[in-house]
């Protein structure tokens, strides 16, 4: 039915998380629940799944996946999945309630992101390689350009670099914030190879390379990615991103810059 991971043993209810088997919205709470070193499975089958979305499932009613269940409490939508899991495992931005809600922000940006890239799933239409280049070069470099210039908000990361300490959108620690950026660009950098394209945005790219190497996530990874089931948003849509990637690797695409 799909896997567990992280094993630390204790009386709390199994928290469950069902999603698809690829790299997705599912990962922003799998990144969480890995650096909480939570004991948690995954559920990844399709009848499953269609039953946990059912209306006579047991449970709170829920529309989509990513699904999350902790004894008794389910939801879904991914903010609110991670939002929960964050205040479970302390894992929300330091700096009051102003960085609180421009920690839910940063979220909620990379959330539009993934529908962006994704052109809402591919329900509409596929990717041309020529309407992919405009998008790098419009739309999405604004988007690389607000999460590189949030990260510089951080008073901290100027020092941070200065130091090779690593960059943090908010404070000295890391929250569910960095893990939502993460999850953006492990699509764009390891499944798409968009990796030059990011490096116009130097502080983020080197967020991106501090956050790859964090124990939690080379743990994650070195499972989903050693398996090679697990693309990244899977389907017709990725398929359509990778040949317009290899269409515009042939290109120089503008974008942005620190």
């Amino acid at each position: 039915p799909g896997f567990s991971m992280s094993a630390a043993e204790g009386e709390k209810p199994v928290i469950t998380v069902v999603y698809w088997p690829i790299r997705f919205r599912g990962n922003f709470l799998l990144y969480v629940l890995e650096e909480a070193k939570a004991k948690y499975k995954v559920i990844t089958n399709f009848p499953e799944i269609k039953a946990r979305t059912q209306k006579n499932s047991n449970g709170y009613p829920v529309f989509a996946v990513p699904i999350l269940e902790i004894g008794s409490f389910r939801c879904s939508q991914m903010p609110a999945c991670v939002l929960h899991l964050a205040n479970l495992f302390k894992l929300t931005p330091s700096g009051g309630k102003e960085n609180e809600s421009r920690g839910l922000m940063m979220l909620l940006n990379c959330n539009d992101i993934l529908s962006e890239i994704t052109m809402n799933g591919g329900k509409y239409k596929m990717w041309t390689p020529e309407e992919f280049i405009t998008f790098t070069e419009t739309r999405l470099a604004k988007w690389m350009t607000i999460l590189n210039d949030a990260l510089m908000e951080n008073p901290d990361n100027a020092k941070a670099l200065e130091e090779k300490r690593p960059l943090y959108y908010f404070g000295k620690s890391v929250c569910y914030s960095d893990f939502g950026v993460l999850a953006v660009l492990d699509g764009l950098v390891d499944e798409f190879g968009m990796g030059d394209y990011i490096k116009q945005w130097k502080n983020l790219y080197t967020f991106y390379t501090q956050m790859s190497s964090r124990p939690s996530v080379v743990k994650l990874w070195g499972f989903q990615k050693k398996t090679k089931n697990y693309k990244w948003c899977g389907g017709q849509i990725q398929e359509s991103i990778e040949k317009a990637v290899e269409v515009m690797q042939k290109t120089k695409v503008k974008g942005g810059t620190d």
